[in-house]
């Protein structure tokens, strides 16, 4: 399964500790180098900068052509962008993103998605995770879980 990231679930999973369930739910995951330099920036928690400063091997950097990156969305940020020029080159079978207007892109595009609830969703039906502690680091670190949301998502464990 080829498996494309934009920023935001790879931060949000750094900054719960968990971003060893990418690789236990999809084996490798691809980023292109726009989103590495995003996570990298001096307003990212120090937790995911540290994280990053040796990458793992399951996390691929791979750069798309300028070429495709001029076919997404001038509205998007450049990672997102990137994100969805690499997917659309690897023929990506899953999106990870979070952000509403990146989703309707990948959509417009032909991607299946998901984003750090559906991922969290993922690791909890496999019994990977506790999900009341996950639900409440992620609600301290500034992701914003409406209850609904985590109703929808979590009701079966909590």
């Amino acid at each position: 399964m080829v498996v494309v990231a934009d920023s935001s679930p790879l931060r949000y999973l750094s900054v719960l500790g968990q971003q060893d369930l990418l690789p236990a739910l999809f084996g490798e995951i691809w980023i292109p180098a726009a989103v590495l330099i995003e996570l990298s920036a001096s307003s990212t928690p120090v937790g995911v900068r540290l994280f990053l400063e040796n990458p793992p091997g399951w996390l691929k950097v791979r750069d798309p052509s300028e070429e495709t990156v001029q076919t997404i969305s001038a509205e998007l940020d450049r990672g997102e962008r990137a994100a969805l020029a690499l997917a659309r080159e690897l023929n990506a079978d899953l999106v990870l993103l979070d952000d509403a207007a990146a989703r309707s892109e990948a959509t417009s595009l032909g991607f299946r998605i998901t984003g750090t609830v559906g991922l969290l969703r993922l690791a909890a039906e496999r019994g990977l995770i506790n999900v009341p502690a996950i639900v409440g680091q992620l609600r301290q670190s500034g992701f914003y879980l409406s209850d609904s949301l985590i109703r929808a998502a979590f009701d079966e464990w909590l």
